[in-house]
C-alpha cells in the first residue's frame, strides 16, 4: 500500500513538472517553455526581454505555430515539392557536421599564414583535360620532367622554356602577384613552399602539370577602399576615335579635380557607373585579383588618402580613382570566418572530407569482408565496364545473382552487399569513373550517409535547426497559397479592396520640371538665350543640349521628370510655381530649375499604385486568415510560465 502511495506521489509530481514545462497548448499540441525560449533568444539575443515585449512576442509566436499546424493538417509536409526542398536544406545544414573539424583548423591556420604574403610567380603549363588518356598523362609528365632537368642544368632559362614548351604563353607565363585562395590549392601550395628564385617540383592540377618559378614574395598589400568616376565605352566595341571621345570627358573631370572641385560631387554628376555615382563613386573594399589589372594597379599605387589618379583606361572605359582608405591583413580572428567560407567553397574542402572519412571508418569500425576482393570481382564481371565508364549503364547491363546478398563490408555492424553496390552504380554512375573508383565512391558515400543519419541523434542543435527549416518551408508554402499568390491572382478581390480604400492611394502635389546643370557661366548665357527661345516654342530641349554641347559633352546636363516632395534636393529648394530659378551650389557648376507645370493632389489609378495595393491587400488577407485560425483552434497560454522567463 505504501509502495502504491509513493508511486502515485511520484506520478503526480512528474505530471506537475511536465505541465509546468508547457507554455502553450494549441488544440492538444504542446509547446514547451524550452522550445519557446530557444526561438525567443535566437531572435532577440541582444534585446532586454520585458513583460510587455513577451506579451507581444508570444502572440506572434502563436500565429506562427497556428499556420504551421494548419499546413500539416492540410498535408503540405507530404507533398513531393516539400519533401524535395527539405531534403536539399537538410543536405546543406549537414555540411558543417560532415567535416573533420580539427583538420579544418589546421587548414585555416595555414591559409592565414599564406594570406600574410603576396607572391609573384611564373609557370610553364603542360596541359591535360578530362579526356586525357593514361598514355597522354605519362607523356606530359615526362616532358615536364625533361624541361625541369634542362632548366636546372642551365641548358635553357625558365623564360626560354615558357616560350618553347608552355601551352599557356600569356604574359610569358608571368601570373603577377596573388595570395591565398587566388589559385587552385595544389598550385598555391607549390608556390608558397618554393623559395624565391627557385623552381618547384612538378605539380599537378586539374589543368595539367606545371613548373612554377617564384619571382618575389612580399608582405601582403592588404585591401584598399576607393571611389571612381567612370566613363563607359559604347556598347558594340570601341575604336580609337570613340575611345578618345570618352577619354576627353575623363580629362575634363580630371582638370576640375585639379582645380579643387569635390570628387564626390563630380562622381554624382558625371560618372556613368550610376550604381556607384549616387554614393560618390564609392566601391567596396577589395584586394588583389578582384578588379581589372589596370584598375587594381592604379588603386594600389595611391599612397595617401585623398590622392587620385590621372585618367586611365580599362577594357570597360576610362576611370579616375581616389583613395579613401587602406588596410593591411588583420589578425587570425579577424579573418577566420571568411577563411572558413572560402575553404568550404574550394578544393581544400576535399582534404577535410578525406580526413573525415578516415575518422568515420575508425568510429564505426569499417571492416571489409575477408572475401571482399573475390566478391568485388564477381560484381565487376557482372557489368558492362565500357558502359560503366561512359555512364550509360542500364539495369539490363547488370547481371543479378541469387547470392548477391553477400557482404562486401560492414559499418557499425551493418552489412553492405554486392546488391547494394550494384544499385549504387546504377544510381550514381558518372562518366570517366572506372570500377575501382566507383567502388571507392560507394564506400565513401556509405560512410557519409551513415554519419548524416546520426546527426539528429548526435547534435541536438542540428535537430532544432532542421525542425526550424521544416516549419519555415511549411509556413512559406501555406502563406504563398493563402496570401501572396491569392493577392496576385485575385484581380476581383484586389479591385474591390482598392475601391474600398481608395483614399489611401493619392498623389501629393507634384511638378513637371527640367534641371539644367551648366559647367560654367559661358554655358549659362547660352542657356538663358535658348530658354527664351524654348518659351516661344522655337527650340526643344534636345536642340538646346546639342547646341551647347558641341564643344564638350560636359557643358550642359539636363534631367526632366515629374517630381514629388523629397524626390530631388534641387526641386525641394524652389517655390513650386512656373518659372526658372538658379540654385546656388558649393562647386563651379551652375544649376537652374525650370518648373513647367504644377500638378495638384489627385487620386491614383490602380495601375499607378498596384505594388502598394497588392502589399496592403496581402496584409489584409493575412489578418483575416489569422482571425479564422484563432477561432478554429483552442489556444491555452500559461502566463505564469511565460513570465518566469524574465525572473
Amino acid at each position: 500500500m505504501i509502495k502504491k502511495i509513493i508511486l502515485l506521489v511520484i506520478f503526480l509530481i512528474s505530471i506537475k513538472i511536465t505541465h509546468a514545462q508547457e507554455i502553450i497548448n494549441i488544440s492538444g499540441n504542446s509547446i514547451t517553455v524550452q522550445e519557446f525560449k530557444n526561438t525567443l533568444m535566437k531572435n532577440n539575443h541582444n534585446r532586454k526581454i520585458t513583460k510587455e515585449y513577451l506579451d507581444e512576442y508570444v502572440e506572434l509566436f502563436i500565429n506562427y505555430k497556428l499556420k504551421v499546424l494548419q499546413a500539416k493538417e492540410m498535408g503540405l509536409d507530404r507533398e513531393e515539392s516539400f519533401v524535395s526542398e527539405l531534403e536539399m536544406y537538410r543536405k546543406q545544414l549537414a555540411k558543417p557536421y560532415l567535416q573533420a573539424r580539427e583538420f579544418k583548423e589546421d587548414l585555416v591556420n595555414e591559409a592565414y599564414e599564406r594570406m600574410r604574403y603576396d607572391v609573384s610567380a611564373s609557370h610553364i603549363l603542360f596541359k591535360l583535360d578530362e579526356n586525357s588518356t593514361p598514355s597522354d598523362t605519362l607523356l606530359k609528365y615526362n616532358i615536364a620532367k625533361k624541361v625541369k632537368s634542362r632548366i636546372e642544368s642551365k641548358e635553357i632559362t625558365f623564360e626560354q622554356a615558357v616560350s618553347e614548351y608552355s601551352e599557356e604563353k600569356f604574359n610569358n607565363g608571368n601570373l603577377g602577384y596573388f595570395t591565398a585562395f587566388d589559385m587552385v590549392y595544389p598550385f598555391e601550395t607549390a608556390v608558397y613552399t618554393t623559395e624565391v628564385g627557385k623552381i618547384s617540383d612538378i605539380v599537378k592540377t586539374q589543368y595539367g602539370y606545371h613548373l612554377v618559378k617564384v619571382n618575389d614574395k612580399r608582405l601582403a598589400v592588404g585591401e584598399v577602399k576607393v571611389s571612381h568616376i567612370m566613363f563607359k565605352f559604347p556598347k558594340g566595341g570601341v575604336d580609337e576615335k570613340s575611345s578618345n571621345l570618352v577619354k576627353s570627358k575623363a580629362v575634363d573631370v580630371y582638370n576640375k579635380l585639379n582645380s579643387g572641385e569635390d570628387f564626390t560631387v563630380l562622381a554624382d554628376r558625371y560618372s556613368e557607373d550610376r550604381s556607384t555615382a549616387v554614393k560618390g563613386g564609392e566601391l567596396p573594399w577589395f584586394g588583389l585579383n578582384k578588379m581589372a589589372k589596370e584598375f587594381e594597379e592604379a588603386s594600389f599605387s595611391l599612397s595617401s588618402v585623398g590622392d587620385f589618379t590621372q585618367p586611365f583606361k580599362t577594357e570597360y572605359g576610362w576611370h579616375i580613382v581616389i583613395l579613401n582608405d587602406k588596410k593591411v591583413i588583420g589578425s587570425l580572428d579577424d579573418h577566420k570566418e571568411d577563411i572558413k567560407r572560402k575553404i568550404d567553397k574550394g578544393s581544400r574542402n576535399l582534404l577535410s572530407e578525406l580526413a573525415l572519412l578516415t575518422r568515420l571508418k575508425l568510429d564505426y569500425n569499417f571492416t571489409e569482408h575477408k572475401y571482399n576482393k573475390y566478391r568485388k570481382n564477381i560484381v565487376k564481371e557482372s557489368i558492362d565496364l565500357d558502359n560503366l565508364f561512359a555512364a550509360s549503364l542500364t539495369n539490363e547491363d547488370i547481371k543479378r545473382y541469387e547470392n548477391d546478398n553477400r557482404e562486401l563490408f560492414s559499418l557499425d555492424g551493418i552489412a553492405y552487399t554486392q546488391e547494394d553496390f550494384k544499385n549504387f552504380i546504377l544510381d550514381y554512375q558518372e562518366s570517366g569513373l572506372d570500377f575501382e573508383m566507383m567502388y571507392q565512391r560507394f564506400v565513401d558515400f556509405t560512410c557519409l550517409e551513415y554519419e548524416e543519419s546520426k546527426l539528429e541523434e548526435k547534435y541536438p542543435e542540428y535537430k532544432i535547426l532542421l525542425n526550424e527549416f521544416r516549419d519555415g518551408i511549411l509556413l512559406f508554402d501555406l502563406t504563398s497559397k493563402m496570401v501572396w499568390t491569392k493577392a496576385m491572382e485575385d484581380t476581383i478581390g484586389l479591385q474591390k479592396y482598392f475601391e474600398t480604400n481608395r483614399e489611401n492611394y493619392v498623389w501629393g502635389d507634384r511638378v513637371e520640371a527640367n534641371i539644367y546643370t551648366c559647367a560654367n557661366y559661358k554655358v549659362v548665357s547660352k542657356l538663358k538665350r535658348l530658354l527664351w527661345k524654348k518659351s516661344k516654342n522655337m527650340v526643344t530641349i534636345k536642340d538646346m543640349q546639342e547646341s551647347i554641347n558641341k564643344d564638350s559633352p560636359m557643358n550642359l546636363q539636363i534631367n526632366s521628370s515629374k517630381y514629388s516632395k523629397g524626390d530631388n534636393k534641387f526641386i525641394d529648394q524652389v517655390k513650386w510655381i512656373k518659372g526658372t530659378t538658379e540654385i546656388p551650389t558649393e562647386s563651379d557648376a551652375i544649376i537652374f530649375v525650370e518648373i513647367t507645370d504644377v500638378i495638384p493632389s489627385e487620386e491614383k489609378d490602380l495601375s499607378e499604385s498596384k505594388g502598394k495595393v497588392i502589399s496592403d491587400y496581402q496584409n489584409y488577407l493575412e489578418e483575416q486568415w489569422l482571425l479564422v485560425l484563432r477561432e478554429d483552434y483552442v489556444i491555452t497560454l500559461n502566463k505564469e510560465v511565460l513570465y518566469s522567463i524574465i525572473k
